[in-house]
């Protein structure tokens, strides 16, 4: 049985709290916002984690998890955090993402220890096409 939006919503903003992230930045939408941000549907007995901008859909992950549901949208607000520190904190001629992944990877382990390794996958993957490029900054 699928978890109603509130009740992911709940599981959101208790999350977020470990991380002090406040609950007025953790929401998430039954129906897209139209400017890129996700939303979450419920279809077939399957989660839909779907962006769309302007009424077209760029992206769409499906699953029957409702771990991975949370991962995906708590992986969003995660990053959103670590991109903002990165950009207060910028090392002029220093690739920002050196900065902001070991903050999304270490901000994901709190949340769940699986969930930082899995972080972590997801950004050695990223960084073995587009490895850190200090120069280009």
């Amino acid at each position: 049985m699928l978890h109603s939006i509130d009740e992911i919503q709940k599981k959101i903003n208790e999350l977020g709290a470990k991380i002090g992230i406040h609950y007025r930045d953790l929401h998430i939408f039954a129906e897209s916002p139209g400017d890129g941000r996700p939303h979450i549907t419920l279809d077939n007995d399957q989660y839909n984690y779907v962006c769309a901008e302007r009424g077209v859909e760029f992206s769409r992950k499906v699953t029957s998890s409702l771990d991975e549901l949370l991962y995906w949208i708590m992986s969003s607000f995660v990053r959103e955090v670590a991109y903002q520190y990165e950009l207060d904190h910028r090392i002029e001629n220093r690739d920002g993402r050196r900065i902001a992944f070991p903050m999304v990877i270490e901000l994901m382990g709190k949340l769940q220890p699986a969930w930082g390794l899995k972080a972590k996958s997801e950004i050695d993957e990223t960084l073995s096409r587009s490895p850190y490029d200090d120069d280009s900054y």
